[in-house]
């Protein structure tokens, strides 16, 4: 049992190192990562490698055709819609819901006051706590099952959110000024405003983000 635990632990740092350089641009989008590559740069054996890279194609970070090598995904507008489709589905109900009690997740306002001290720093810098507001208020409805389909997106939804904030298609100041209404309509109990206000942002970033990768196919 030991050994096994051990195996997870370095298949889990693997897969940490592996995301933290593609969300920074070190692995760029169509990067080819093989099996081998992989285990000669991490100097692991090579299941342990494959069992990284599966973790990574499962969360929509790398994809990979039958007999091919996985690769860095690179995003089409396609999937940009679809990504910020699905989580506004999941998102819309749990801000209509938070506003049928007028309860304000607390990590919400923490994100968000972040996200506002940071308004002159580098766009990059909002992804994290952009990431948290967002996922806080999903958190927040205590749903097991719930929390868990969102988090099957996270990876995907942190990616176009480095794509947005790196090419600079939104303003800080905006993303910080929305979200404080939509945490006012929550905690005026205004389930309607609250999504109304969501569905605006997030089909504001959806389109932006979409029309950029299209000037870059």
């Amino acid at each position: 049992m030991a050994a096994r635990l051990g195996v997870v632990s370095v298949v889990q740092t693997i897969v940490k190192s592996l995301r933290a350089r593609i969300f920074s641009g070190e692995l760029a989008p169509g990067t080819p990562l093989g099996e081998v590559d992989v285990a000669a740069h991490y100097e692991v054996a090579r299941p342990t490698a494959k069992a990284a890279l599966e973790n990574l194609v499962a969360s929509g970070l790398l994809t990979r055709n039958a007999h091919q090598s996985a690769k860095v995904t690179l995003l089409t507008s396609a999937d940009a819609r679809d990504i910020y489709r699905t989580r506004a589905i999941i998102e819309a109900e749990a801000v209509r819901l938070l506003a049928s009690t007028g309860q304000v997740p607390e990590a919400a306002r923490q994100a968000n006051a972040e996200i506002t001290a940071l308004r002159d720093a580098s766009p990059i810098d909002i992804v994290d706590p952009d990431v948290q507001f967002h996922s806080a208020l999903v958190q927040a409805l205590q749903s097991q099952r719930t929390s868990s389909i969102y988090d099957q997106l996270s990876d995907e939804i942190r990616l176009c959110m480095t794509h947005v904030q790196d090419a600079t298609l939104l303003n800080t100041a905006d993303i910080a000024d929305e979200h404080e209404r939509l945490l006012q309509c929550i905690e005026a109990g205004d389930a309607h405003g609250a999504a109304e206000v969501l569905a605006q942002h997030l089909a504001n970033a959806s389109a932006r983000l979409a029309k950029h990768l299209d000037s870059l196919a």
